[in-house]
């Protein structure tokens, strides 16, 4: 009885590990889930903005300005609904404005109108669960306009 209960136990502990073998073998063959692309819906605290105005032939800098804005000063909501909400807060005056917008391929459009035909056009270079980086650049008559915004969620 005791050799049979060993041989038991023998053949447990290799059927245990060929099985053990077998699951972890199989876990490690199927697809990774991959992370949900983060989303711009949601409140952004807006904590810096640069602008240059430079001639675009030269890239000679015309002019420069580097705005640095306290916590709660420029936020901006987007909303689920594709309207979004842009408030800006200096001591007690508070004013803002609201529109519309989309976002295909990393390209945020903001616009007056549901019809986005005068939808001012913007590349998201950064946004994560957490930061966002938004640039534009404008041509006109010879004069190049840039401009970037960085901000963080709220």
């Amino acid at each position: 009885m005791t050799y049979f209960c060993y041989n038991m136990r023998k053949d447990f502990v290799k059927f245990s590990a060929i099985a053990l073998a077998l699951v972890a073998l199989g876990t490690s063959c199927t697809e990774e889930e991959k992370p949900a692309e983060p989303s711009i819906v949601g409140k952004w605290e807006i904590n810096k903005e640069i602008f240059t105005i430079s001639d675009s032939s030269t890239n000679v800098v015309l002019f420069g300005d580097t705005t640095v804005y306290g916590p709660g000063e420029l936020m901006i909501e987007f909303q689920a609904n594709n309207m979004y909400v842009n408030t800006i807060t200096m001591g007690t005056d508070v004013k803002s404005n609201s529109g519309y917008y989309s976002v295909t391929n990393k390209v945020l459009k903001l616009s007056d109108t549901p019809d986005m035909a005068d939808a001012d056009e913007f590349n998201i270079a950064t946004l994560t669960a957490t930061e966002v980086k938004i640039t534009n650049i404008n041509f006109n008559q010879g004069t190049k306009f840039y401009s970037e915004l960085t901000g963080k969620r709220k």
